[in-house]
């Protein structure tokens, strides 16, 4: 059912951004795109870094932590046990949320300096 509600918001967002990008001026585009860069950053690298320290601190008291757990941290999600998972992945999406945010304001800014005059 999350996916259905992902599929309808994405697609609201995109038919509202192609009738009201095209109205504003280039350069509320391009402020607007740096400023979705500015948020999506500053909401996705600090919960990020809480998501693998949580990670690695449940992992490693129970000694399942790999040497380079780092490199693919995802393929240590399926270890984690009931409120544990709860605990870690709530901070794994919600940095998710700050790529996506980070990538949607590097396509409105790159949008608004194609659209320069």
């Amino acid at each position: 059912m999350l996916e259905i509600w992902l599929v309808v918001a994405l697609v609201v967002v995109l038919a509202v951004g192609g009738l009201v990008l095209p109205l504003l001026p280039w350069t509320a585009v391009l402020e607007l795109g740096v400023l979705g860069v500015a948020l999506g950053l500053g909401l996705g690298i600090p919960t990020s870094l809480v998501y693998h320290a949580k990670l690695a601190r449940v992992l490693g008291a129970r000694g399942e932590l790999p040497s380079r757990w780092w490199l693919a941290p995802t393929r240590l999600h399926a270890r984690l046990r009931g409120a544990e998972r709860r605990a870690v992945l709530r901070w794994f999406f919600l940095g998710g949320a700050g790529f996506v945010i980070t990538l949607a304001g590097c396509a409105a800014a790159l949008i608004g300096a194609l659209l320069a005059d």
